[in-house]
């Protein structure tokens, strides 16, 4: 599958964007945007049963080939409903991805590109190319892919709030109900294979983010015998930089996610689930002069200089270099997501590839970190 860079849609200029209250042009932070979307009515190939009386009833999975459903209560920024993909594999270990695409969280960024398909639901050939993916972590013929043999739930992202909202009215008019959709969608996927002894929740930059707002519900649901892996690719959970702040409490109170107790930041939150889930095995992948997210930091619209957001992912992770259950795959390039990669061997860091240390996290290699320098 042809994927690109999701282009905004808005011919504003960043300064403008900004002079409007805009934290960043976060359109961007979509992986790669799936070519051909039609902005077409986004509704699935096939309608999802709801959950009977008193029990949650498994999604139709068929050997390594996609299936997409619709989940009755999961639905897109524009009340469209939205589903799961899912794909059954030979192991015992599931894969959970959140996609990106961006965020919007007023009426200006939700009506100018900045997060995708919030204003039209998810498009058909959108729907059709998800289910024909077979790419970096989806592909089941790469000898390079430690995920080649396992079960993917892949969660569609068109609700513009990383994953984590819960407010399905705003003046702007977009439900940002990722967190609610989830809510749905994962006893649902956790039925589908209810025998998994694994479980990887990953997720690509957007996505990523919703990796760390939806860890601790998703261990919730699990059995304490089955084992969890995160994998945050293009995500890192920084701080807000110096002037940035009120943009990111100005996303908190749009989107209305749950934070845990003192937490006020994405930081803050990845730091909690760091304590929280101390069985976990934690890996993030990010590059250090990451050209998207440097625009998304940005608090002036101008995409911060490379020295300073280097210094700052050093700082991020030298803070928590000691942690037993979290481990960095950094590399020295201005790359933003990685998981697509049609050989995920081909990046190597400090003589570690990225196939061998995703396999750590999951449990099957070494669970090291490999940091540029």
């Amino acid at each position: 599958m042809t994927r690109s860079p999701c282009p905004l849609s808005s011919p504003t200029s960043f300064s403008a964007l900004w002079a409007a209250g805009a934290f960043a042009i976060v359109a961007a932070l979509l992986p790669a945007c799936v070519v051909g979307a039609d902005g077409g009515e986004g509704e699935g190939e096939g309608e999802g049963e709801g959950e009977g009386e008193g029990e949650v009833e498994p999604l139709p999975a068929d050997d390594a080939a996609w299936t997409y459903t619709l989940l009755d209560g999961a639905e897109c920024g524009n009340g469209d409903p939205v589903g799961v993909a899912t794909n059954r594999g030979s192991s015992s270990r599931l894969v959970v991805y959140l996609e990106g695409g961006g965020a919007c969280w007023n009426s200006f960024t939700c009506s100018n590109g900045f997060a995708v398909f919030v204003d039209t639901g998810l498009p058909q050939s959108v729907i059709r190319q998800i289910t024909s993916l077979a790419i970096g972590i989806f592909d089941r013929d790469a000898v390079a892919n430690p995920f080649a043999d396992d079960s993917f739930a892949y969660v569609p992202y068109c609700t513009g709030d990383v994953h984590s909202g819960a407010r399905a009215e705003t003046p702007w008019g977009v439900r940002h109900v990722g967190s609610t959709n989830l809510a749905v969608m994962l006893p649902r996927i956790l039925a589908t294979w209810p025998d998994a002894t694994e479980v990887v929740l990953a997720g690509a930059s957007a996505g990523g983010y919703g990796v760390v707002y939806n860890a601790e519900r998703l261990r919730a649901l699990l059995p304490l015998s089955t084992t969890l892996s995160l994998v945050i690719d293009s995500g890192i959970p920084l701080p807000p930089f110096p002037g940035a702040a009120v943009y990111a409490a100005e996303q908190v109170a749009a989107w209305q996610p749950t934070l845990c107790d003192g937490c006020d930041t994405v930081d803050e939150m990845f730091d909690h689930v760091v304590s929280a889930l101390p069985d976990a095995r934690i890996g993030l992948i990010q590059s250090n002069a990451d050209s998207t997210l440097r625009q998304f930091y940005s608090p002036d619209g101008n995409r911060l200089p490379v020295a300073t957001w280097k210094a700052a992912v050093d700082a991020f992770v030298d803070a928590r270099g000691d942690r037993a259950n979290v481990r960095f795959f950094v590399t020295d390039e201005e790359r933003h997501v990685y998981v697509y990669d049609r050989d995920l061997a081909a990046t190597v860091v400090d003589g570690m590839t990225l196939s061998d240390f995703m396999a750590g996290v999951a449990g099957d290699g070494d669970y090291v970190s490999a940091v540029a320098p």
